[in-house]
């Protein structure tokens, strides 16, 4: 089979960038190594974008070195969203809310004269809708359906800020989007989510191959996580890492929101002044309603961090509180965390995106807020218990997550239709 990975990303590991470079990478490698398919990589960008820089174009010549075609590069003039707001609500169609869905036939050349059987698109929204009309196999290695932050940002904006006129009106144009995003999602011969629930969402929808499937990271240190972790880690203060990634990210701030709010009180109670520190790593900046439950002696803002390993080795706990908001999703901030080692604590409800973790084996999942601070507090105590669930979770990522295990899901799915 002939497979083309068409990506709006540039291809690279680096852990510096954002989480789809490194999945795209990843995925594409992996790809290639599986028998009887040949790889090819497109890249489609828009104009004006940045050029490739070094790193990037390293990522792309380490592809080519394993066997990935690198197609011929299309960019895409800029354009806007057709139709006026009341168009849009009365009688909406793609092109209302992707540009370039129409702009499928240039994808569908350069496939045809690399004889393609499939195209594979990963993490992008734009470029999934402009590929939908490809005449070829397609399968849609997906997120959050791209109505969801939408709906989520602007529950949590008016929780913040109170009601807003145009509330309603961006309610009613999501759900016109919505609409029009499960029919372009149904063009889709297979639709792999990264989020349990968003997969079965599709489902509900519909959708006749909408499944759940792993997301993916790179193991960058393999057993020497044990080593560097030994020798980064202090005694005390319990360094808990709160954050990573942009501050202003929808998920993110949904988990800020709740760690000031609900977890940080509860902490507090229970472990002395000077005793932890809550490390929040990510550029950006916060809401002043979210920022000003977190100020305090306890809790460092680093902004980005250039070496976000050596930061996640130092660290004695790692703390996602996102899942434990409406806004559930997966992330592979846990693969991340995994592939290190980290005592990874987190909301019991990630297990609904990511079924593989779970309480008491690779994870420490709380019920609520007190609950995630008993569990914190219990951690920083317990050394054999940290160790034992970051080992536990780094054989879950090497038997479940690793780019090989799911390209291998991947092909089998291509090769069944």
């Amino acid at each position: 089979m002939r497979l083309v990975i068409v990506a709006s990303n540039w291809p690279f590991p680096g852990h510096t960038v954002r989480a789809a470079n490194v999945v795209v990478f990843e995925l594409t490698r992996a790809l290639a190594a599986q028998t009887a398919m040949t790889i090819g990589f497109l890249r489609v960008g828009l104009e004006g974008e940045p050029r490739p820089d070094a790193d990037e174009i390293a990522g792309l010549a380490a592809l080519a070195e394993v066997g990935v075609e690198i197609l011929p590069e299309i960019i895409l003039p800029v354009r806007k969203t057709q139709g006026s707001p009341f168009i849009k609500l009365l009688d909406p169609k793609p092109e209302h809310f992707y540009p370039y869905v129409d702009q499928g036939g240039a994808i569908a050349r350069a496939l045809a004269s690399w004889n393609a059987d499939a195209l594979m698109v990963p993490w992008s929204e734009w470029l999934t809708a402009a590929c939908s009309t490809v005449p070829v196999l397609k399968f849609a290695y997906y997120g959050n359906p791209d109505h969801k932050t939408g709906y989520m940002r602007a529950m949590h904006d008016r929780k913040l800020n109170g009601w807003n006129p145009g509330y309603l009106r961006l309610r009613l144009g999501l759900s016109r989007l919505e609409q029009v995003h499960n029919q372009i999602m149904l063009r889709y011969e297979i639709l792999g989510d990264v989020a349990a629930n968003d997969a079965a969402y599709y489902a509900q929808r519909g959708h006749p191959n909408a499944f759940y499937i792993q997301n993916v990271w790179i193991d960058r240190f393999g057993e020497g996580w044990r080593e560097r972790r030994r020798a980064l880690e202090q005694p005390s203060p319990l360094v808990i890492i709160g954050n990573i990634g942009k501050l202003g990210g929808t998920a993110n701030r949904y988990g800020l929101d709740y760690l000031g709010r609900e977890v940080l009180p509860e902490l507090r109670k229970r472990m002395a002044p000077g005793t932890f520190r809550i490390e929040i790593l990510g550029s950006g900046e916060l809401e002043p309603g979210i920022r000003a439950p977190l100020e305090g002696p306890d809790v460092v803002f680093r902004g980005f961090v250039p070496d976000i390993d050596e930061a996640m080795l130092a660290a004695h706990v790692f703390l996602c509180t996102n899942n434990a908001t409406p806004f559930k999703v997966g992330h592979t901030r846990y693969l991340h965390a995994w592939t290190l080692g980290s005592c990874v604590i987190a909301h019991q409800d990630v297990s609904l995106s990511m079924p593989e973790i779970r309480h008491g084996e690779n994870a420490l999942l709380g019920c609520d807020a007190s609950d995630i601070a008993d569990l914190i507090a219990r951690a920083g105590q317990d050394h054999a218990l940290r160790n034992q669930i970051g080992s536990a979770g780094w054989e879950t990522y090497l038997t479940k997550f690793r780019a090989e295990t799911v390209a291998a899901r991947i092909a089998e799915q291509l090769r069944s239709h």
